[in-house]
């Protein structure tokens, strides 16, 4: 689990770091000269009254602004209290309000998309780890039972903690044989016996299907031959985990990239409509990833007790209600134009999603 734990640690950071950056406006240092460092006037207070820039200095040791995004993400105040039930349950209601100047109440928008993107991003790891999580790596079954037999031999258990312990060895054993559904995989196939027909393939077998193995045993031989491109390609597709790994630690960032984009296609949505700036439109795709990364992190956790199918269907539902209202509450369209707005940037959407994934696979391969 160590892996998933340094991830979430990196993805905290990162987050933390972006949040800092938001807020360089927020809390500033202390006034360091008596005049106005832009005109030179003498300052009778925090602002200039000569050309109004402020005294206080912005420059702040790095570490202070994450320690200061941090103590923001857990701190409790009415903000959260009022911001997240209308965020979740109220579609656009509290967006409607944002952008009508009604701001104080709720949780800054960037800050909250960096919230819910940080939740979802260091839970992922974390629970897809427990999920996977096996005895690969960790004493087998008959070195845990020579274990009892050595303590039980050399008196430091009594006769009813050995059978204690063989009994449950034994449970866990029949448990892990057995399968338990969702939480442990099913186990190997012994030397020499055929899998079960209906066993998910290995990532070797995925990949296999994908670039034929006489395609990287090509490769490997160019690599021998001096071409380091190639060689580096076959390692890569000889070990699709590397690869995975470094594309999971590509998409939070990525991610940041695509709140614009998803404002610029609510902008063409609504190009002859003056009355919305390109402002309000990260407003609306800011709250709406918040939303979605929220739902995302819920479903993360409901998918542990009845399996990830139905997650997957209520979270495209809901994503696809929570637009629906979006374009009836805060664009105040009708039903049946919001119906074909919602559908329009669901394919576009899709498209722009397949590729960033894409990208973020190309610039996990180039961080190899």
């Amino acid at each position: 689990m160590s892996d998933e734990f340094g991830a979430a640690a990196d993805t905290a950071i990162e987050h933390a770091a972006a949040d800092a950056a938001a807020g360089l406006a927020g809390k500033t240092g202390p006034v360091t000269d008596p005049n106005c460092l832009n005109c030179g006037a003498l300052l009778a207070g925090e602002f200039c009254h000569d050309c109004g820039q402020s005294a206080l200095s912005i420059r702040r040791p790095f570490w202070s602004l994450v320690g200061e995004s941090l103590e923001t993400f857990f701190s409790i105040d009415g903000r959260i209290a009022r911001t997240l039930p209308d965020l979740m349950l109220r579609p656009g209601r509290m967006t409607r309000a944002y952008l009508d100047g009604k701001r104080a109440r709720f949780i800054p928008a960037f800050r909250l998309y960096v919230l819910a993107s940080l939740i979802f991003f260091v839970l992922m790891p974390l629970i897809t780890g427990q999920v996977t999580v096996n005895f690969n790596g960790s004493p087998s079954m008959e070195e845990a039972r020579a274990g009892v037999e050595k303590s039980f031999a050399e008196g430091e258990i009594t006769e009813a903690e050995y059978q204690q312990a063989l009994k449950v060895l034994e449970d866990v054993d029949a448990a892990w044989k057995g399968g338990i559904p969702g939480l442990v995989p099913e186990p190997p196939a012994a030397p020499g016996e055929a899998p079960p027909a209906d066993a998910e393939p290995t990532a070797e077998e995925e990949w296999a299907g994908f670039v034929p193995q006489s395609a990287i045993d090509a490769a490997r031989e160019a690599g021998e031959a001096g071409n380091e491109e190639a060689a580096e390609f076959a390692d890569v597709m000889e070990d699709p985990a590397r690869l995975a790994r470094q594309t999971q630690e590509w998409i939070p960032r990525l991610m940041f990239v695509l709140l614009p984009v998803y404002a610029l296609l609510l902008a063409l949505t609504y190009l002859w409509r003056r009355q919305f700036l390109f402002f309000d439109h990260l407003i609306v795709s800011l709250h709406f990833h918040s939303a979605l990364f929220f739902a995302m992190s819920v479903g993360f956790l409901v998918s542990l007790l009845i399996g990830a199918g139905w997650v997957m269907l209520a979270l495209l539902v809901y994503s696809n209600w929570y637009l629906y209202r979006l374009h009836r509450v805060v664009y105040g369209r009708s039903g049946y134009s919001s119906v074909l707005r919602t559908i329009t940037l669901d394919v576009v959407y899709l498209f722009v999603l397949l590729s960033g994934l894409l990208t973020a696979v190309i610039l996990g391969a180039l961080s190899l």
